[in-house]
């Protein structure tokens, strides 16, 4: 019987900035995983971190390929150029990580694992993620599984801006002791994934294409991958592979989301996230229908809300004006990035 040769992957990660050591560090990673190619995407790095890339993929030419951009594109642009890279190659598989990922343990083996097996119960139109946890402390990859399996997503045929009211009262009785959180039985099965860590076959990435550069960032990636599901496939969300995501300082804190919202410290990743949102959900559903201006009509009044705790007037503007993006359909890049 002869003896199939194992899967060929190529890995891609995209940086930016300042963040040069990271993404070393991540694309090292990838190499002792066992990818065989690295394609970095550099996102108008400062002159500094581009030097430093550009020595790096010198001394480690091919197995390391280097592309800079002349300047910050955003995600989805930086992301399609990976994605097209390595369309152009001969591998099997490609493995997209964040420049500040780092691979725990056999991540790369165990997401082979399982997308091998989904393709061997049937499911060709496929690809695995990994839990993403803020370490590889096992107490912390623990609570990560049992926020995922606990996770309730807003529906998005009905929703608004991520406000859907029947999931914020069930939250709201949570948060008073009142109900205990709905554990999900399909807890691995995800109708969309990030970047970062996910593992698809090439041949997946030539049916749904690239990601739509008009998003700019933010919510790009969940609509290029939810393509898969739309076209009737599946992604498995991997309780076993785990890829370390460090969760330094955040643009926009944790907690409530619309109070995270008026405390964020960049308006034009505010602007992106929140148009890119909402145009996802108009495209979900139907535009006009009582439950959508029911939770527009929420989302709107916990906006007020938040306005009178912070004071942060310059928020509420740029929500608004990303919401009428959105409605009128005005994508692209219509503000500017910083870095």
């Amino acid at each position: 019987m002869p003896v199939s040769s194992p899967p060929r992957v190529i890995g891609a990660t995209v940086t930016y900035g300042s963040r040069a050591a990271s993404c070393l560090a991540t694309v090292g990673a990838m190499r002792a995983a066992g990818v065989e190619t690295v394609v970095v995407v550099d996102n108008g790095s400062v002159d500094d971190a581009r030097r430093q890339l550009d020595a790096y993929a010198r001394a480690h030419a091919p197995v390391v390929r280097y592309h800079r951009l002349a300047r910050n594109e955003g995600s989805a642009p930086a992301f399609g150029f990976a994605i097209e890279r390595a369309l152009e190659s001969d591998a099997d598989y490609l493995w997209l990580l964040d420049d500040d990922n780092l691979p725990h343990g056999d991540a790369l083996a165990i997401l082979l694992a399982e997308e091998q097996a989904m393709r061997a119960a049937g499911i060709d139109l496929c690809a695995v993620a990994p839990t993403r946890a803020p370490s590889g402390d096992p107490r912390e990859i623990a609570a990560v599984r049992r926020a995922e399996q606990a996770r309730e997503q807003p529906r998005e045929d009905r929703s608004f801006a991520g406000v859907e009211f029947a999931l914020f009262a069930r939250r709201a009785l949570e948060r008073l002791g009142l109900r205990r959180p709905r554990i999900s039985r399909d807890a691995a099965v995800v109708t969309y994934a990030p970047y970062g860590g996910l593992l698809v076959r090439l041949d997946v990435l030539r049916r749904i294409g690239l990601p739509d550069a008009d998003l700019v960032l933010y919510g790009d990636d969940l609509e290029y991958t939810s393509r898969i599901v739309r076209a009737g496939g599946c992604i498995r969300l991997s309780a076993e592979a785990v890829v370390v995501d460090p969760r330094g300082e955040r643009w926009m804190p944790p907690g409530f989301e619309v109070l995270a919202m008026f405390r964020s410290t960049d308006d034009a990743l505010l602007y992106y996230s929140m148009r890119n949102r909402i145009h996802r959900e108009l495209r979900t559903g139907r535009r006009h229908s009582l439950a959508r201006w029911t939770n527009a009509g929420l989302f709107w009044a916990l906006c007020l809300v938040c306005l009178a705790v912070t004071r942060r007037p310059q928020k509420l503007r740029v929500l608004g004006r990303a919401a009428a993006d959105a409605w009128a359909g005005r994508l692209g890049r219509r503000v500017e990035l910083a870095g």
